[in-house]
């Protein structure tokens, strides 16, 4: 074998060796790279997941609050005392009237910071009710 041919091979042998070498560090990096991003990915969702437990928990207890509100109205509007929206208004029920002068009943219930959920309910010939509004609506920001 003359010189030529044998440093023709030892220079093919290192290339391989080297691009191998180079191969598997990228792929390394790769591999890396995917397991951070898949780390924060699942950090992120467990950060959102646990807020949306907490907004749920506090919704729900808001509307367990108005159920309770919502009984506590109906045994007193079925203890029969008479002229029925003079004693509401003296008990301390938020009332108002319809355009067809129906007498309503409304509340708020703080969910949280931001958020509140309001009641309403018409009386319209006792023992019947109608629930004019059960929904989450935003607290108004106040100006500091």
């Amino acid at each position: 074998m003359d010189k030529d041919s044998q440093s023709t091979s030892g220079v093919r042998a290192a290339l391989g060796v080297g691009l191998a070498t180079l191969i598997t560090v990228l792929v390394a990096v790769l591999l890396t790279t995917f397991s951070v991003l898949a780390l924060v990915t699942a950090r992120g969702d467990l950060s959102l997941s646990n807020k949306t437990a907490e907004a749920m928990e506090s919704y729900y207890e808001a509307d367990g609050q108005a159920e309770e509100w919502l009984s506590e109205l109906d045994g007193y509007m079925s203890s029969g005392q008479t002229n029925l929206s003079n004693n509401l208004g003296r008990a301390g029920y938020e009332l108002g009237l319809t355009k067809d002068g129906k007498t309503t009943v409304s509340e708020t219930f703080d969910i949280d910071n931001n958020r509140e959920l309001s009641v309403e309910i018409m009386i319209d010939n006792y023992p019947q009710i109608e629930i004019l509004k059960w929904q989450v609506t935003a607290k108004a920001q106040q100006l500091q």
